[in-house]
Formats: C-alpha cells, sequence, structure tokens
C-alpha cells in the first residue's frame, strides 16, 4: 500500500472512529460522575443520547430502578412536559390544513363547552377575560391562567395527582380547575406577561379534540407517532401502552413515585412515555421537514419572546419550545418535570435528548448538558 493511501485511510476512517471512542467514553464517564445513590436527592440513573452528523451517542449508566434493574439505553420514561411541544406541533399542522388559525379566540371552539364555562375561566381583578384569548397566548403561556400544580393546595398532590386509582378526562381535569379556585387566581389580563401553565395545554388539548372529534392520544399517534415511526412512544393512560415495557423509575427526592404516579392527570400537557432515540426521531421530524408542509409552521414554532423571571433570569420561549444556549450555541427544545429535555442545533444539527429520573436533581442539568455536549 502506498503512503498517501495509508495516510488517507488513517485521517478519514481510523482517526474518526479514535476520536468518537473518546468522546463516547469521556461522556459515560461524566454520566458516571453524576449517579450517587446517596443524599435527599438521588441520582440512581442517567440516560442520554447525542448525534451530530453520522455519530451516534445512545448511553445509559446506573441502576433504572435504584437498586439492582442496570439501566438500559432503551428505558422507556415519562416525558412530562415534552409533551406540550408534540401538542404544538399538532395545532401548528391543523393550522397548516386550514382548520384553524392561531389568532383565533378559544371561543370560536369552546364557546359552548359546558366543561371550560368561558365566562368564568380567566377572572382578574373581577372582570372576565375567557373569551379573549387566543390559541397563540395558550401556546406562548400569555394567558395569565393559573397553573393546576404551582397554584393549587398542596392536598391537590396527595389526594388527585398521586392517586394511581384515578382515571382523569378533560371533564374531570377542568373540574379541579374551577374546584380549586383557579379561575380566579389569574396572574395577569391575556397577552401582557408570561406565566407558565398546563391549563394552557389542557385548552389546546379540548380545542384538538372539538375540531377532530377524535382523541388526543389518537391525533397523536396519527400525526405523530405513526408517521415517525415511534414505535416506543405512547400516550399513558389515554392508549394501550407499546414498546419495550422497560420503564425507569421516576424519583422526588428518595421517593420513589413511579407505582403511585398518574400522569393520566397531565394529558396534553405532559402524559406522553417515550424513549431517547424515539425523541430524537421527534427532534428531527420537526426540524428537517417531516412533521410540517410549510417553513411557516416552524418559523413561528421557534420565535422566541423574551420574560424575565422572579429569579431575573430571563426565558425564552415560542410555541412549544424554549431557546436555550449551550457553550455559546443556539438551540431549541423542552423539558420535563421528572428530570428529561430535548434540545435540537439547527445550526450544526445537534440532537441532545436525556434523562436523569429525578425532580430535583443535585446538579444544574443545563450546565450538566453543556458539559456532556462539549465532552461529545
Amino acid at each position: 500500500m502506498k503512503k498517501f493511501e495509508y495516510l488517507l485511510i488513517v485521517q478519514f476512517f481510523i482517526l474518526p472512529f479514535i476520536g468518537f471512542s473518546q468522546n463516547k467514553e469521556g461522556v459515560r464517564a461524566l454520566m458516571l460522575s453524576k449517579v450517587n445513590s446517596e443524599g435527599k436527592t438521588p441520582v440512581h440513573s442517567i440516560q442520554v443520547y447525542i448525534s451530530k452528523g453520522d455519530s451516534v451517542l445512545n448511553e445509559a449508566v446506573g441502576f433504572s430502578d435504584g437498586k439492582s434493574v442496570i439501566a438500559d439505553k432503551h428505558n422507556q420514561y415519562k416525558i412530562a412536559s415534552i409533551t406540550k411541544t408534540m401538542t404544538s406541533v399538532v395545532i401548528l399542522q391543523m393550522q397548516e390544513e386550514g382548520k384553524l388559525s392561531i389568532t383565533d379566540t378559544i371561543s370560536r371552539f369552546l364557546a359552548d363547552s359546558k366543561i371550560v364555562r368561558l365566562n368564568d375561566l380567566h377572572i382578574h381583578k373581577g372582570v372576565s377575560y375567557g373569551n379573549t384569548i387566543t390559541i397563540q397566548q395558550l401556546l406562548q403561556h400569555r394567558t395569565g391562567l393559573a397553573d393546576i400544580f404551582t397554584d393549587a393546595a398542596f392536598r391537590f398532590y396527595l389526594n388527585e395527582y398521586l392517586n394511581k386509582k384515578q382515571g382523569w378526562n378533560s371533564e374531570k381535569l377542568m373540574s379541579r380547575y374551577f374546584k380549586y379556585g383557579l379561575n380566579r387566581k389569574t396572574h395577569f389580563i391575556p397577552d401582557s406577561g408570561y406565566y407558565y401553565s398546563d391549563v394552557n395545554y389542557f385548552l389546546l388539548g379540548l380545542i384538538i379534540e372539538k375540531i377532530t372529534g377524535e382523541t388526543l392520544a389518537q391525533q397523536f399517534r396519527k400525526r405523530i407517532f405513526e408517521p415517525l415511526k415511534m414505535s416506543q412512544t405512547f400516550f399513558e393512560y389515554y392508549e394501550p401502552a407499546i414498546g419495550s415495557g422497560k420503564m425507569a423509575h421516576s424519583f422526588l427526592g428518595k421517593r420513589d413515585i413511579t407505582k403511585i404516579l398518574n400522569t393520566s392527570y397531565d394529558w396534553a400537557g405532559g402524559g406522553v412515555v417515550s424513549t431517547n432515540a424515539d425523541l430524537a426521531i421527534f427532534l428531527k421530524g420537526i426540524f428537517e421537514g417531516k412533521l410540517y408542509k410549510k417553513d411557516s409552521s416552524l418559523s413561528l414554532m421557534t420565535t422566541m419572546l423574551p420574560h424575565t423571571l422572579k429569579s431575573g433570569r430571563v426565558s425564552y420561549y415560542g410555541l412549544g419550545l424554549y431557546q436555550y444556549t449551550f457553550n455559546g450555541e443556539k438551540y431549541y427544545g423542552h423539558g420535563g418535570f421528572w428530570g428529561s429535555i430535548i434540545a435540537y442545533n439547527p445550526t450544526k444539527k445537534i440532537i441532545f435528548c436525556g434523562t436523569v429520573n429525578q425532580v430535583n436533581p443535585p446538579f444544574r442539568t443545563n450546565q450538566f448538558v453543556e458539559s456532556l455536549l462539549s465532552t461529545f
């Protein structure tokens, strides 16, 4: 073999493989450094998926049950609020089809709803604003509606959300909203601020069901899961479970709440189960032309509005997507309550999906993601 040909083989085939192998070990070492079964908020397992071009890393470390079951990269997990991104995708697809406009007020579709009760939905300083709320404001969390979790009484968590026997539906969800007086705990008049509320996405789910005459689970499956061949993804409680059946446990502090957690409650705001690999397919579907027919849909989804939070930190939110900055690069994605996050870099087409399966990990998740991406 000529020396020149040998050098080409080394440069283009052998060295990249060695480099990727080293990157993989570096990422795995970083993941292992964060696994700790001790303390008040133990992290028993971590799953990470990163892809850039032809290089793909899909790893899991630790014990998925917190005890003896070795974590598997194919473990399914509750993606929580990443579900909101899926709800947003369906809404924008329906706009492409002419079935709605995001500038429509929700009264166009829910005026006769006995579940929503628009005249009572949003009371701010004695004035009703329910009929003025638009679909876009729901998507952007700019309605001022109270959140069923952060604004409800603590007993709600114990008696409702962690009630494994309770089978939720849209009627029961909204009945609790009124039962706890959340319609009178609004934060501002519509479109005058930002306040993250799952109720916004409950209402979007109701609009989807009203227009299509099908369940939200059916629409997700027809529009997202089946076209993208997401074989490990399903709407928990609202359709039969599919996939490997190997579920990573969810922890709230030291407590394993997997067996008592009732995700049917979060529905359009957080009820889906998936895997890192399937969520990577979902991100590709959004950003690489498989879910939208018009470029304008993606442009709308990624048009960000800045919001200054109580902490002083500025957050950017579009239509079901956050904007993140990792290592100086712009990413779009969403996080989930149980320690999950997805992110896509449109410039370099880098995909990140991961979960630590702990609500309050003893480290800053965004900094951890940044470290993983820089190592890869």
